[in-house]
């Protein structure tokens, strides 16, 4: 009899363990909310941007789950990675569209990142961030070469944040003239002091004047020195790349790794999530950018959509993660930071 009860119960429980292990992605997702983590606070960029997603990505998920947007800010956006890469559940109801610099703030060691880029699952983006220095048009320089002969004042956030890095590694290495101011307390209260006339300018995402300032833009009341992207954004064909200003491969190799942005507006997954379930949600994911809906709503915020594939965001992150300590601690140097231990 005890045998038989034994027999009996390792068969319910292969009974009832089998269905779950066979279920597919779509019987996975039907009647689940998938949780779309931000870094970030309502309202920026990052949020915006995962309500339009989640409003018309459900359709394509097989299952059609609901899709809700979860805020989680601190650290930089760190705060929210360290939650999905280490505590939330590899189930595939967890997932993320992270702040710029996940991975270059491990390289740099920025914050306390409790997670390893090259082993999150980089399921694409929606294109690629791109950075200016701008300036007021009455600003003592025109041009970044102006700027190495006059001094212009720029607004920073911290000493640990782009607004800062980005302009004393040009101050560092390209050799200008720029006085940065720290201590404001966001992309906002910059632009309001670039308004006064307190500041000249600041280091910032472009489409954040696209989105705030949108006459400044179109009464052409500011002057880009310079972009950081893989590329030039078609919205500035005539502003050259940082790139542009390296005297050596040392140098260009060092710029290539700050500009590049391609993963700065991408849609991530954590380590354990089944491998049908990330294609499920890569291939709903691409199919969304394509949507006519979709990009309608986008272009209303001004959002330029241009996917970027996974498989390139993931051989980005594998090639900057394999940076040699000597040119981290020159680039920590260089951007204000002090040389990692």
């Amino acid at each position: 009899m005890r045998k038989r009860y034994l027999t009996a119960t390792a068969l319910a429980a292969v009974f009832a363990v089998t269905p779950a292990a066979a279920q597919t992605a779509e019987e996975f997702f039907k009647g689940k909310t998938v949780n779309v983590y931000v870094g970030v606070s309502p309202g920026g960029i990052y949020s915006t941007f995962a309500q339009i997603l989640t409003k018309h990505m459900p359709k394509y998920m097989p299952g059609n789950p609901t899709m809700i947007v979860q805020h989680m800010r601190g650290a930089g956006g760190t705060k929210a990675v360290n939650y999905i890469y280490n505590v939330a559940p590899k189930d595939g109801t967890y997932i993320l569209a992270p702040n710029a610099g996940v991975t270059k703030r491990v390289v740099l060691g920025i914050g306390n990142p409790k997670y390893d880029p090259r082993k999150l699952h980089w399921l694409g983006g929606w294109g690629e961030a791109v950075n200016t220095i701008t300036l007021r048009a009455d600003a003592p320089a025109k041009t970044l070469q102006e700027a190495m002969q006059k001094e212009v004042v720029l607004g920073a956030i911290g000493k640990s944040s782009n607004t800062f890095m980005m302009p004393s590694l040009m101050n560092n290495i390209v050799g200008t003239k720029f006085k940065i101011i720290t201590g404001y307390k966001g992309g906002s209260p910059i632009r309001k002091a670039i308004e006064s006339g307190e500041l000249h300018g600041w280091s910032g995402q472009w489409l954040g004047w696209k989105l705030r300032k949108p006459d400044w833009v179109r009464d052409k009341k500011i002057v880009n020195l310079v972009q950081m992207a893989s590329k030039r954004s078609p919205d500035l064909p005539d502003v050259p790349l940082l790139s542009d200003f390296a005297k050596n491969d040392d140098e260009r190799e060092m710029f290539t790794f700050v500009q590049t942005a391609i993963g700065d507006r991408a849609l991530v997954a954590p380590p354990g999530v089944p491998e049908d379930r990330l294609a499920a949600i890569e291939t709903a994911y691409m199919q969304t950018l394509d949507d006519p809906d979709f990009r309608k709503d986008a272009a209303a915020r001004s959002y330029t959509i241009d996917p970027i594939k996974g498989a390139d965001i993931t051989a980005f992150v594998n090639r900057v993660m394999a940076m040699s300590p000597e040119k981290i601690d020159r680039l920590r140097t260089a951007m204000g930071l002090t040389p990692k231990k």
